[in-house]
């Protein structure tokens, strides 16, 4: 598989989704008592893995990882907020706000410029 700077990216965006799918699973499974939200979880927590898996070999694991957890934090503060009816304060509303310029100052500056930027996974191996 030829993997671009540009489908690392979508790869880290799927392993983001995929894993806030199982983080509202992990909610409606109630303590792995469900077996169906719980069966979920397990193969939605494994794709996200592997997605991002896939997203590391290319983006940096400082950038990478950094990027997947803080997005996973604040979808799941927002998930928290929408969809289970739980409290925010507006601290925390605050905290997610300040934590989206952070990912976005990271993703932005947080690496030194690449010469080109359109290297495969295949290319870097070499």
């Amino acid at each position: 598989m030829k993997l671009t700077k540009k489908t690392a990216y979508v790869a880290l965006i799927l392993s983001v989704v995929i894993g806030q799918i199982g983080t509202g699973c992990l909610e409606a499974c109630q303590a792995f008592t469900r077996l169906v939200p719980t069966l979920a979880l397990i193969v939605a927590y494994a794709v996200s893995y592997w997605c991002l898996s896939k997203a590391l070999m290319l983006i940096d694991l400082s950038i990478a990882f950094a990027t997947w957890l803080a997005v996973g934090t604040i979808g799941s503060a927002l998930m928290g907020a929408f969809l289970f009816h739980q409290t925010i304060s507006p601290v925390g509303w605050g905290a997610i706000i300040v934590m989206i310029f952070g990912i976005f100052l990271l993703n932005l500056y947080g690496t030194p410029k690449e010469s080109e930027g359109t290297e495969t996974a295949g290319e870097q191996a070499k």
